[in-house]
């Protein structure tokens, strides 16, 4: 029995120290190796990211060039404007009467011009037939050059009581209110160029080297997470600012509903190799 029980320890004291050099060969050879990194476990680096504003490429001030009540405004925030357009008039009285009395003087001044044509040996109602020089010292004498200078200068004022839109746009900042005077130089509305649209937004220094001319960028506004714009770089402004960033300017391909002033998220599609 006793004999028994002495195999039996001898065998449990063999197996433990089996297993106890079996870990420190373990040990040894994890401290004397390296473990070789899953490539599959790195990952791909995050785009940069941005924040920009929406800033209109062209865009024009309307402003009124006459001192007179406002008859009417015809347009409102938001309205979509052809070139052209009327957008507010004036009270235009008394420039429809400079126009008219213009009118009635270039009659009474061709009637005279007949006259002298008459008295030179000619008839008027063969002007062909006149000479040139003649025909000249005939509209001075009758006074019709004058009054031809005063009617193009009436209509040009009657022009100035009609404010049109300078191009097809967006109408935005309408100040004019019907029945106030207007001043010259009196601001009507903004009008925005909606087909061309800019992004203005800064990158670090440091990052400058992703974002050459050209570059594709991702535009999303802030107000719409599910509207995606592209865009490409077209400007970088070669001043590095105190926070050390530097300004950009990309341009919209396909502006569609993007507003000026409108926040928008920006980041990198495809960063455009640098030659060499």
């Amino acid at each position: 029995m006793n004999r028994i029980i002495t195999i039996s320890i001898a065998a449990l004291l063999l197996a433990a120290c089996q297993q106890k050099d079996a870990a420190e060969k373990a040990g040894q050879t994890a401290a004397g190796s390296t473990p070789r990194p899953d490539s599959t476990a790195q990952q791909a680096p995050a785009s940069y990211q941005s924040i920009g504003t929406v800033a209109s490429a062209r865009f024009a001030d309307v402003k009124f060039e006459a001192s007179q009540p406002v008859v009417r405004v015809m347009v409102s925030d938001g309205d979509r404007v052809r070139q052209g357009q009327l957008l507010a008039e004036l009270d235009a009285y008394r420039q429809h009467n400079a126009v008219e009395q213009c009118q009635k003087e270039i009659d009474q001044a061709r009637l005279q011009m007949q006259e002298v044509i008459i008295s030179q040996g000619y008839d008027p109602a063969q002007m062909q037939g006149v000479p040139q020089s003649v025909r000249h010292i005939a509209e001075v004498k009758s006074g019709l050059l004058l009054a031809q200078s005063k009617l193009a200068a009436a209509q040009a004022e009657l022009r100035l009581t009609r404010v049109v839109a300078p191009f097809d746009g967006v109408v935005a900042d309408v100040a004019a209110r019907a029945g106030q005077l207007a001043q010259v130089g009196e601001k009507v509305c903004r009008v925005i160029a909606t087909q061309q649209m800019d992004i203005d937004f800064r990158v670090m220094e440091a990052d400058l080297s992703q974002f050459p001319l050209g570059t594709r960028l991702r535009i999303v506004p802030v107000a719409d997470q599910n509207a995606v714009y592209e865009a490409r770089v077209t400007a970088i402004n070669p001043v590095v600012d105190e926070q050390g960033a530097v300004r950009l300017k990309a341009r919209v391909v396909t502006p569609n509903k993007l507003f000026d002033g409108m926040h928008v998220a920006v980041s990198l599609v495809e960063p455009t190799p640098q030659e060499p």
